[in-house]
């Protein structure tokens, strides 16, 4: 999608999950019944009441891991030079940690010692944040004509740097694909079910190619998406049964966040609410809809409240127009969308 709306839905992916984040970061961890009982529901930014680490509309690492990424992409152009320049950011990153998770703390603890990026990795347990991080390589994938092929070839190695565990990586290239196919996207022309099959069928390939299939433990992301197709017309308490809590492994939260999408993607409030007040790792599952949510609608689209109580919105903002700008020289368009940059203007996008 180049033209009218690109920036703002460059915006949309990028704030949308740092929005996501957001509102999820108080009841990260939380039973379904823990966030009724102690917040009534996430209807807004809060205050994180039990860690009293964070206040409303603060963001986690999966924020910090996001826009590293898209700065390191914005200053590289090319993404198959990403890895050995985000790894270096990455360790740059430890004394900003905000609540890391032990994954992405041991694999950059080994960046920090020495590691070699292609070799640091966890592999231990398959925790989500590689479809966390997701959004950018989904975003360059929408505008570069790669094929899945070559996208494989190119995100695999951005994500491994810190996850290395198949189900993470095969959860990873799903968001990835997912946002590629959702950005320019009409919601209300929005083809669920060719969405959906395109989904399993790249999710199953992508198992194949890292020799996943179905692991010892029985445990396939595909698997798990088979069990949702049909399913996506469900509840969302229903939804949350069939992932499993939608804990912190990646094949449980993110084919719950990306069937919440599928399952409600024209109401941006009702639908990222839905899914951080089933519990679970909540802002790590709002990160990962509201990206999704974010490259269909656009940020204009987010309600206000959102928009202006989100931490540092101005520089997210920046870093977010500056990787527009990369995305359209990439896909063919002579100069770049105007920016706007005044707080005044935040809406307004180049139809150029």
């Amino acid at each position: 999608m180049v033209g009218s709306g690109f920036q703002d839905r460059v915006r949309g992916a990028l704030l949308g999950a740092a929005v996501g984040d957001a509102l999820g970061m108080p009841v990260e961890g939380f039973s379904h019944q823990n966030v009724r009982t102690y917040y009534r529901g996430i209807k807004g930014f809060s205050d994180d009441e039990r860690r009293h680490d964070l206040k409303a509309g603060q963001w986690t690492d999966d924020t910090q891991f996001t826009f590293a990424l898209v700065r390191v992409l914005t200053e590289v152009g090319r993404i198959e030079e990403v890895p050995p320049r985000l790894a270096e950011t990455y360790v740059n990153l430890i004394p900003e940690a905000r609540r890391w998770g032990t994954t992405s703390r041991t694999a950059i603890e080994r960046l920090a010692a020495g590691a070699d990026w292609r070799r640091s990795g966890d592999d231990l347990e398959p925790t989500n944040g590689a479809p966390m991080r997701a959004v950018a390589p989904g975003l360059w994938w929408a505008v570069s004509g790669a094929s899945t092929k070559e996208a494989f070839d190119h995100i695999i190695p951005v994500l491994r740097i810190t996850h290395a565990h198949p189900i993470a990586l095969t959860a990873g290239f799903g968001q990835a694909f997912a946002v590629s196919r959702v950005f320019g996207t009409n919601p209300d022309a929005f083809d669920r079910d060719g969405f959906w099959q395109g989904l399993v069928e790249t999710v199953e390939w992508a198992e194949t190619q890292l020799n996943q299939g179905t692991l010892p433990s029985g445990r396939s992301v595909t698997a798990r998406l088979r069990l949702l197709s049909d399913h996506l017309s469900d509840i969302p308490l229903d939804l949350n049964e069939l992932c499993d809590g939608a804990g912190f492994d990646a094949d449980e939260s993110w084919p719950f966040a990306v069937a919440m999408f599928a399952r409600n993607p024209r109401l941006i409030e009702a639908t990222l609410l839905s899914a951080i007040n089933m519990g679970g790792d909540a802002d790590t599952i709002g990160a990962m809809l509201g990206a999704l949510l974010g490259a269909c609608h656009g940020w204009a689209a987010f309600p206000d409240d959102w928009k202006y109580g989100l931490e540092e919105r101005q520089r997210l903002l920046d870093e977010a127009d500056a990787f527009a700008a990369n995305l359209y020289r990439l896909a063919g368009r002579e100069g770049a969308p105007a920016v706007q940059n005044s707080p005044m203007n935040e809406t307004s996008v180049s139809s150029r």
